[in-house]
Protein backbone atom coordinates (compact mmCIF):
# COMPACT_ATOMS: atom_id res chain seq x y z
CA UNK A 1 0.00 0.00 0.00
CA UNK A 2 1.57 3.51 -0.84
CA UNK A 3 0.88 6.57 2.05
CA UNK A 4 -0.95 9.20 1.92
CA UNK A 5 -0.11 12.40 0.08
CA UNK A 6 -0.64 15.84 1.74
CA UNK A 7 -3.23 17.79 0.05
CA UNK A 8 -1.84 20.85 -1.14
CA UNK A 9 1.40 19.57 -2.29
CA UNK A 10 -0.35 16.86 -4.36
CA UNK A 11 -2.80 19.39 -5.74
CA UNK A 12 0.63 21.14 -6.79
CA UNK A 13 2.32 18.47 -8.66
CA UNK A 14 -0.85 16.84 -9.99
CA UNK A 15 -1.26 19.94 -12.11
CA UNK A 16 2.14 21.03 -12.81
CA UNK A 17 2.35 19.05 -15.89
CA UNK A 18 -0.94 20.74 -17.41
CA UNK A 19 -0.07 23.94 -16.68
CA UNK A 20 1.94 24.33 -19.52
CA UNK A 21 0.19 21.96 -21.89
CA UNK A 22 -2.84 24.31 -22.34
CA UNK A 23 -4.27 24.89 -26.19
CA UNK A 24 -4.51 28.34 -27.14
CA UNK A 25 -8.20 29.89 -26.54
CA UNK A 26 -10.53 29.22 -29.48
CA UNK A 27 -13.88 28.82 -27.88
CA UNK A 28 -16.35 31.40 -26.95
CA UNK A 29 -15.48 29.78 -23.32
CA UNK A 30 -14.00 26.85 -21.47
CA UNK A 31 -15.30 24.43 -18.87
CA UNK A 32 -13.85 21.36 -17.20
CA UNK A 33 -14.75 18.05 -17.15
CA UNK A 34 -14.23 14.10 -15.70
CA UNK A 35 -13.27 11.62 -18.53
CA UNK A 36 -15.51 8.46 -19.72
CA UNK A 37 -19.70 8.44 -19.05
CA UNK A 38 -19.35 12.02 -17.14
CA UNK A 39 -17.78 13.58 -20.36
CA UNK A 40 -20.01 12.36 -22.89
CA UNK A 41 -23.13 13.25 -20.54
CA UNK A 42 -21.85 16.74 -20.18
CA UNK A 43 -21.98 17.59 -24.31
CA UNK A 44 -24.80 15.90 -24.82
CA UNK A 45 -27.17 17.35 -22.01
CA UNK A 46 -25.25 20.60 -21.44
CA UNK A 47 -22.84 21.44 -24.35
CA UNK A 48 -24.28 20.84 -27.38
CA UNK A 49 -27.60 22.15 -26.35
CA UNK A 50 -26.46 25.31 -25.07
CA UNK A 51 -23.95 25.84 -28.22
CA UNK A 52 -27.44 25.14 -30.18
CA UNK A 53 -29.24 27.43 -28.13
CA UNK A 54 -26.93 30.59 -28.14
CA UNK A 55 -24.22 30.08 -31.49
CA UNK A 56 -22.05 30.33 -28.42
CA UNK A 57 -19.21 27.87 -28.27
CA UNK A 58 -17.74 25.79 -25.75
CA UNK A 59 -14.20 23.81 -25.49
CA UNK A 60 -14.51 21.14 -22.40
CA UNK A 61 -11.24 20.07 -20.67
CA UNK A 62 -10.54 16.80 -18.90
CA UNK A 63 -8.77 16.31 -16.05
CA UNK A 64 -8.88 16.64 -12.31
CA UNK A 65 -9.81 19.62 -10.16
CA UNK A 66 -5.65 19.60 -9.03
CA UNK A 67 -4.70 20.35 -12.28
CA UNK A 68 -7.39 22.94 -13.39
CA UNK A 69 -6.74 24.95 -10.05
CA UNK A 70 -2.92 25.02 -10.89
CA UNK A 71 -4.22 26.09 -14.80
CA UNK A 72 -5.70 28.65 -13.55
CA UNK A 73 -3.69 29.85 -10.77
CA UNK A 74 -0.87 29.82 -13.13
CA UNK A 75 -2.55 32.74 -15.14
CA UNK A 76 -5.08 34.04 -13.28
CA UNK A 77 -5.65 37.71 -15.30
CA UNK A 78 -6.50 35.75 -18.38
CA UNK A 79 -7.34 32.07 -17.54
CA UNK A 80 -7.66 29.47 -19.63
CA UNK A 81 -10.44 27.63 -17.62
CA UNK A 82 -13.97 29.69 -17.63
CA UNK A 83 -16.21 27.73 -15.57
CA UNK A 84 -14.83 25.17 -12.73
CA UNK A 85 -17.48 21.69 -12.74
CA UNK A 86 -15.51 20.23 -10.28
CA UNK A 87 -15.50 18.54 -6.68
CA UNK A 88 -15.77 20.36 -2.96
CA UNK A 89 -12.17 19.85 -2.37
CA UNK A 90 -11.19 21.31 -5.70
CA UNK A 91 -13.27 23.93 -5.03
CA UNK A 92 -12.24 24.93 -1.74
CA UNK A 93 -8.04 25.33 -3.22
CA UNK A 94 -9.78 27.18 -6.03
CA UNK A 95 -11.84 29.95 -3.13
CA UNK A 96 -8.46 29.76 -1.03
CA UNK A 97 -6.54 31.15 -3.82
CA UNK A 98 -8.80 33.67 -4.63
CA UNK A 99 -9.65 31.77 -8.18
CA UNK A 100 -12.93 32.27 -8.57
CA UNK A 101 -16.01 34.60 -7.96
CA UNK A 102 -19.31 34.97 -5.98
CA UNK A 103 -21.88 33.13 -7.33
CA UNK A 104 -24.31 35.71 -8.04
CA UNK A 105 -28.00 35.06 -8.36
CA UNK A 106 -29.07 37.97 -10.54
CA UNK A 107 -26.71 36.40 -12.96
CA UNK A 108 -27.92 32.90 -12.48
CA UNK A 109 -31.82 33.73 -12.76
CA UNK A 110 -32.46 29.65 -13.05
CA UNK A 111 -30.86 29.48 -9.19
CA UNK A 112 -34.30 30.52 -8.11
CA UNK A 113 -34.88 26.47 -8.49
CA UNK A 114 -32.21 25.02 -6.64
CA UNK A 115 -32.89 24.52 -2.55
CA UNK A 116 -30.75 26.94 -0.20
CA UNK A 117 -28.54 24.61 1.21
CA UNK A 118 -27.16 23.56 -2.58
CA UNK A 119 -26.46 27.46 -2.70
CA UNK A 120 -24.36 27.76 0.40
CA UNK A 121 -21.42 25.29 -0.52
CA UNK A 122 -17.84 27.15 -0.29
CA UNK A 123 -19.25 29.99 1.69
CA UNK A 124 -21.32 31.17 -1.89
CA UNK A 125 -18.19 29.80 -3.96
CA UNK A 126 -19.71 27.43 -6.30
CA UNK A 127 -23.17 25.81 -6.17
CA UNK A 128 -24.12 22.20 -6.51
CA UNK A 129 -24.93 20.96 -9.39
CA UNK A 130 -25.71 17.29 -8.56
CA UNK A 131 -25.02 15.03 -5.27
CA UNK A 132 -24.30 11.51 -5.21
CA UNK A 133 -23.01 9.70 -1.38
CA UNK A 134 -20.83 6.76 -0.35
CA UNK A 135 -22.92 3.96 1.09
CA UNK A 136 -22.51 0.62 1.49
CA UNK A 137 -22.71 -2.02 -1.95
CA UNK A 138 -23.10 -5.68 -0.91
CA UNK A 139 -23.71 -9.02 -2.76
CA UNK A 140 -26.92 -9.79 -1.22
CA UNK A 141 -26.43 -13.48 -2.26
CA UNK A 142 -24.00 -13.89 0.13
CA UNK A 143 -25.19 -11.26 2.83
CA UNK A 144 -28.87 -11.45 3.97
CA UNK A 145 -28.54 -9.32 6.61
CA UNK A 146 -26.34 -5.92 6.02
CA UNK A 147 -25.33 -3.63 8.68
CA UNK A 148 -27.56 -1.70 9.95
CA UNK A 149 -25.07 1.55 11.10
CA UNK A 150 -21.84 2.13 10.01
CA UNK A 151 -20.31 1.47 13.72
CA UNK A 152 -22.27 -2.24 13.07
CA UNK A 153 -20.23 -2.34 10.04
CA UNK A 154 -17.07 -1.72 11.41
CA UNK A 155 -17.48 -4.39 14.95
CA UNK A 156 -19.05 -7.02 12.52
CA UNK A 157 -16.23 -6.84 9.78
CA UNK A 158 -14.09 -7.20 12.82
CA UNK A 159 -15.81 -10.51 13.60
CA UNK A 160 -14.72 -11.72 10.26
CA UNK A 161 -18.73 -12.27 9.07
CA UNK A 162 -17.74 -10.76 5.68
CA UNK A 163 -14.93 -9.54 3.68
CA UNK A 164 -15.42 -5.86 3.38
CA UNK A 165 -13.51 -3.46 0.26
CA UNK A 166 -12.77 0.07 1.42
CA UNK A 167 -11.08 2.97 -0.67
CA UNK A 168 -7.52 3.11 -0.57
CA UNK A 169 -5.16 6.00 0.11
CA UNK A 170 -4.70 6.89 -3.17
CA UNK A 171 -8.37 7.59 -3.85
CA UNK A 172 -7.94 11.39 -2.95
CA UNK A 173 -11.92 12.43 -3.57
CA UNK A 174 -13.17 9.68 -1.31
CA UNK A 175 -10.73 8.28 1.17
CA UNK A 176 -10.59 11.53 3.56
CA UNK A 177 -14.41 11.72 3.63
CA UNK A 178 -16.36 8.68 3.00
CA UNK A 179 -13.55 6.82 5.67
CA UNK A 180 -11.73 8.99 7.52
CA UNK A 181 -14.42 11.61 8.43
CA UNK A 182 -17.39 8.99 7.97
CA UNK A 183 -15.79 6.72 10.29
CA UNK A 184 -14.85 9.59 12.79
CA UNK A 185 -18.53 10.80 12.76
CA UNK A 186 -19.99 7.77 13.08
CA UNK A 187 -17.56 6.95 16.29
CA UNK A 188 -18.34 10.07 18.10
CA UNK A 189 -15.17 11.84 17.46
CA UNK A 190 -13.93 15.44 16.07
CA UNK A 191 -12.31 16.07 12.89
CA UNK A 192 -9.37 17.53 15.18
CA UNK A 193 -8.64 13.75 16.50
CA UNK A 194 -8.56 11.14 14.36
CA UNK A 195 -6.96 8.58 16.25
CA UNK A 196 -10.15 6.30 17.45
CA UNK A 197 -9.94 5.90 13.41
CA UNK A 198 -6.47 5.04 12.87
CA UNK A 199 -6.81 2.50 15.87
CA UNK A 200 -10.11 0.85 13.87
CA UNK A 201 -8.30 1.27 10.73
CA UNK A 202 -5.29 -0.68 12.12
CA UNK A 203 -7.73 -3.33 13.44
CA UNK A 204 -9.29 -4.45 10.59
CA UNK A 205 -6.25 -4.37 8.33
CA UNK A 206 -4.62 -6.50 10.86
CA UNK A 207 -7.68 -8.88 10.95
CA UNK A 208 -7.50 -10.00 7.53
CA UNK A 209 -10.84 -9.23 6.90
CA UNK A 210 -10.41 -5.92 4.29
CA UNK A 211 -9.07 -4.82 1.11
CA UNK A 212 -8.14 -1.74 -0.66
CA UNK A 213 -9.28 -0.61 -3.76
CA UNK A 214 -7.73 2.20 -5.57
CA UNK A 215 -9.93 2.61 -8.62
CA UNK A 216 -13.32 2.77 -8.81
CA UNK A 217 -13.90 -0.33 -11.03
CA UNK A 218 -11.20 -2.38 -9.34
CA UNK A 219 -14.11 -2.34 -6.01
CA UNK A 220 -16.70 -4.29 -8.87
CA UNK A 221 -14.36 -6.28 -10.02
CA UNK A 222 -13.14 -7.55 -6.01
CA UNK A 223 -17.08 -7.86 -5.72
CA UNK A 224 -17.69 -10.06 -8.79
CA UNK A 225 -14.31 -12.18 -8.33
CA UNK A 226 -15.62 -12.93 -4.75
CA UNK A 227 -12.94 -11.16 -3.18
CA UNK A 228 -14.84 -8.92 -1.22
CA UNK A 229 -18.81 -9.14 -0.33
CA UNK A 230 -19.21 -5.74 1.13
CA UNK A 231 -17.70 -2.20 1.00
CA UNK A 232 -17.96 1.60 0.58
CA UNK A 233 -18.79 2.64 -2.50
CA UNK A 234 -20.58 4.93 -4.41
CA UNK A 235 -24.63 5.28 -5.31
CA UNK A 236 -25.04 5.90 -8.86
CA UNK A 237 -21.53 3.81 -9.67
CA UNK A 238 -23.76 0.76 -7.56
CA UNK A 239 -26.56 1.28 -9.22
CA UNK A 240 -25.07 1.53 -12.79
CA UNK A 241 -23.75 -1.54 -12.15
CA UNK A 242 -26.34 -3.18 -11.22
CA UNK A 243 -28.16 -2.18 -14.09
CA UNK A 244 -25.42 -3.42 -16.29
CA UNK A 245 -25.87 -7.10 -15.01
CA UNK A 246 -24.25 -7.71 -11.81
CA UNK A 247 -28.29 -8.34 -10.27
CA UNK A 248 -26.51 -9.51 -6.80
CA UNK A 249 -25.13 -5.97 -5.94
CA UNK A 250 -27.30 -4.09 -3.83
CA UNK A 251 -26.95 -0.36 -2.33
CA UNK A 252 -27.85 1.65 1.00
CA UNK A 253 -27.04 4.50 3.40
CA UNK A 254 -26.35 3.18 7.04
CA UNK A 255 -26.79 4.89 9.76
CA UNK A 256 -26.54 8.16 10.44
CA UNK A 257 -26.13 8.26 6.74
CA UNK A 258 -24.18 8.00 3.60
CA UNK A 259 -21.45 10.71 2.80
CA UNK A 260 -22.54 13.36 0.15
CA UNK A 261 -19.86 13.91 -2.13
CA UNK A 262 -21.35 17.29 -4.80
CA UNK A 263 -20.68 17.97 -8.12
CA UNK A 264 -20.13 21.89 -7.88
CA UNK A 265 -19.60 24.83 -10.33
CA UNK A 266 -17.85 27.73 -10.07
CA UNK A 267 -17.15 30.88 -11.90
CA UNK A 268 -13.66 31.81 -12.40
CA UNK A 269 -12.80 35.11 -11.75
CA UNK A 270 -11.23 36.75 -15.14
CA UNK A 271 -12.89 34.56 -17.22
CA UNK A 272 -15.24 35.07 -19.87
CA UNK A 273 -18.56 36.98 -19.28
CA UNK A 274 -20.51 33.87 -21.01
CA UNK A 275 -19.80 31.45 -18.26
CA UNK A 276 -22.84 33.37 -16.46
CA UNK A 277 -25.23 32.44 -19.18
CA UNK A 278 -23.43 28.93 -19.49
CA UNK A 279 -24.22 27.93 -15.70
CA UNK A 280 -27.19 29.60 -15.75
CA UNK A 281 -28.10 27.05 -18.70
CA UNK A 282 -26.38 24.00 -16.22
CA UNK A 283 -29.33 24.43 -13.92
CA UNK A 284 -32.22 24.59 -16.49
CA UNK A 285 -34.66 22.05 -16.45
CA UNK A 286 -34.58 19.94 -19.14
CA UNK A 287 -30.57 20.05 -19.24
CA UNK A 288 -30.91 19.19 -15.64
CA UNK A 289 -33.35 16.22 -16.21
CA UNK A 290 -31.15 14.84 -18.97
CA UNK A 291 -28.36 14.76 -16.64
CA UNK A 292 -29.97 13.03 -13.95
CA UNK A 293 -31.21 10.27 -16.60
CA UNK A 294 -27.50 9.69 -17.68
CA UNK A 295 -25.42 9.47 -14.29
CA UNK A 296 -28.06 8.79 -12.39
CA UNK A 297 -27.53 11.34 -9.22
CA UNK A 298 -29.96 13.80 -8.15
CA UNK A 299 -29.43 16.74 -9.32
CA UNK A 300 -29.79 20.56 -7.86
CA UNK A 301 -33.11 21.82 -10.16
CA UNK A 302 -36.67 21.35 -8.22
CA UNK A 303 -37.88 21.28 -11.41
CA UNK A 304 -35.84 18.51 -13.19
CA UNK A 305 -37.47 15.63 -14.35
CA UNK A 306 -36.62 11.56 -13.09
CA UNK A 307 -37.46 8.27 -14.22
CA UNK A 308 -39.47 6.80 -11.52
CA UNK A 309 -37.12 3.69 -11.67
CA UNK A 310 -34.06 6.08 -11.18
CA UNK A 311 -35.74 8.23 -8.53
CA UNK A 312 -36.60 5.70 -6.34
CA UNK A 313 -33.25 5.26 -5.52
CA UNK A 314 -31.63 8.19 -5.43
CA UNK A 315 -30.35 10.20 -1.86
CA UNK A 316 -32.66 13.01 -0.25
CA UNK A 317 -31.11 15.55 1.27
CA UNK A 318 -32.27 13.55 4.32
CA UNK A 319 -30.53 10.94 3.34
CA UNK A 320 -27.15 12.29 3.52
CA UNK A 321 -24.85 13.71 5.83
CA UNK A 322 -22.73 16.86 4.72
CA UNK A 323 -19.07 16.40 5.76
CA UNK A 324 -17.03 19.99 6.86
CA UNK A 325 -15.19 19.85 3.65
CA UNK A 326 -13.22 23.26 4.54
CA UNK A 327 -12.01 21.55 8.18
CA UNK A 328 -11.05 18.21 6.51
CA UNK A 329 -8.88 20.27 3.71
CA UNK A 330 -7.27 22.33 6.81
CA UNK A 331 -7.01 18.67 8.88
CA UNK A 332 -4.98 16.84 6.12
CA UNK A 333 -1.91 17.50 6.58
CA UNK A 334 -1.94 16.40 10.34
CA UNK A 335 -3.67 13.02 9.36
CA UNK A 336 -1.06 12.07 7.23
CA UNK A 337 1.47 10.86 9.48
CA UNK A 338 -0.14 8.74 11.66
CA UNK A 339 -2.11 7.43 8.58
CA UNK A 340 1.08 6.86 7.56
CA UNK A 341 2.59 5.24 10.37
CA UNK A 342 -0.27 2.79 11.55
CA UNK A 343 -1.95 2.02 8.21
CA UNK A 344 0.54 2.76 5.16
CA UNK A 345 3.07 0.70 4.06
Amino acid sequence: MQTLTPFRPLLALAGLALTVAMPARAADLTVTAFGGIWEKSLRTCYVEPFQKKTGKTVDVVLGTPAQWVNQVAANPAKPPIDVFLTLIDGAEDAKARGLVEKIDPAKVPNLADVPEPLKQVVGGDAVVLHFGAAGLAYNEAKIKNPPKSWAEFIDRTLKGEWQAALPGINVASTTPTAVIWNFTDALGGKVGDISPVIAKMKALRDSGNVIFWNDVNQFLTQMQSGEADIGIYWDGRAWAARDGGFKALNFYYPAPGGVVSPTVVQKVKNGSPAAWEFIDFLFSPEPQSCWAAAIQYPVASTKAQYKPEQKARMPKLDDVRWPPFAEILAAMPKWVEPWNKEIGR
